[in-house]
């Protein structure tokens, strides 16, 4: 094989360009602290790490469903303890109503503070968020659940049994709202509880019924009053229940997320003591390869004649 000047000297620049571009990389390296700048530098941990970053927004976004969830359903339990504090309070009522021993202008009285007992009730089933959406309205958020109907004289339920579910892990949803107005009635939504309660009021304040006649419907309501207690109960718990599930989410998330935050920088960046060591090895290989080239340009065969 025929050797001359021009294959060496080409054969040694192509060894300084490598050389020079191994070296313009490992600078890039060091400079962005990133051994992963483009998907070339290493096409395996490149992919691994679109995977992981599309994973990090999931949660991100898991995360943040986590927090405005947990927030309404916070709001949901002031307003059901808020609840269950106004019924501990009209059973206390009723129980003082339903001595026999009161005269019609006191169960007139009794029968006045049962009535404003009835709107706080109501007033705390009509509860808005800071939007002014209805939060125990099913679906039909910008509808206010409990009316008055004034053609039934009764109270009505003019929300839905809808459920909202918002997706706070992967495949994993969380029911949002809360439906406040089946604790109140006999079946479906009739509010069964406030209508008895509200005749009951009635009567309380009509002179012309004798207070004896309806000692047995206090003694109706007062059991009506204790299901619905016992019922609300268990929406708190229900409640607490939705807001425990979301901690250990949130939980589980934060432990994924820095997992995987591990994974990026062990895959992604430079580690600077290797960086430096092959740093001065290529600067070596550079000088060693222009001295080796200044030698061997210099040489020639007229020399040996």
């Amino acid at each position: 094989m025929r050797v001359s000047s021009l294959y060496n000297s080409n054969a040694m620049m192509s060894q300084l360009s490598r050389n020079g571009d191994r070296l313009s990389k490992l600078m890039e390296q060091m400079a962005t602290l990133k051994r992963v700048n483009v998907p070339s530098d290493d096409p395996i941990a490149a992919t691994r790490l679109v995977q992981i970053n599309r994973e990090q927004s999931a949660i991100k976004q898991y995360q943040s469903n986590i927090t405005r969830v947990s927030g309404t359903l916070s709001i949901q339990e002031s307003h059901v303890t808020a609840i269950n504090n106004q019924l501990l309070s009209l059973n206390d009522k009723l129980l003082s109503a339903a001595n026999g021993t009161h005269s019609q202008q006191d169960m007139a009285g009794y029968g006045a503070e049962v009535d404003s007992m009835i709107d706080s009730l109501v007033a705390s089933m009509n509860a808005q968020n800071e939007n002014g959406s209805y939060l125990f309205s099913g679906t039909n958020t910008g509808t206010k659940p409990v009316q008055w109907d004034e053609a039934s004289g009764k109270y009505i339920y003019a929300g839905n049994d809808s459920t909202r579910e918002t997706t706070v892990a992967n495949g994993v949803n969380i029911t949002e709202n809360t439906n406040i107005a089946g604790a109140f009635s006999s079946g479906g939504n009739d509010l069964e509880m406030l209508n008895q309660l509200k005749a009951l009021s009635d009567k309380m304040k009509d002179p012309g019924i004798p207070v004896e006649s309806y000692q047995d419907d206090i003694n109706s309501v007062l059991n009506s009053v204790k299901t619905t207690r016992d019922n609300v109960s268990s929406i708190f718990t229900d409640l607490g229940g939705r807001q425990n599930r979301l901690t250990m989410l949130d939980d589980a998330h934060t432990d994924v997320s820095m997992a995987n935050e591990l994974v990026v920088h062990d895959l992604s960046d430079t580690d600077l003591g290797t960086a430096t060591y092959n740093l001065e090895l290529y600067v070596n290989s550079i000088q060693i390869s222009n001295k080796a080239y200044s030698m061997i340009s210099s040489l020639s065969l007229f020399s040996m004649m």
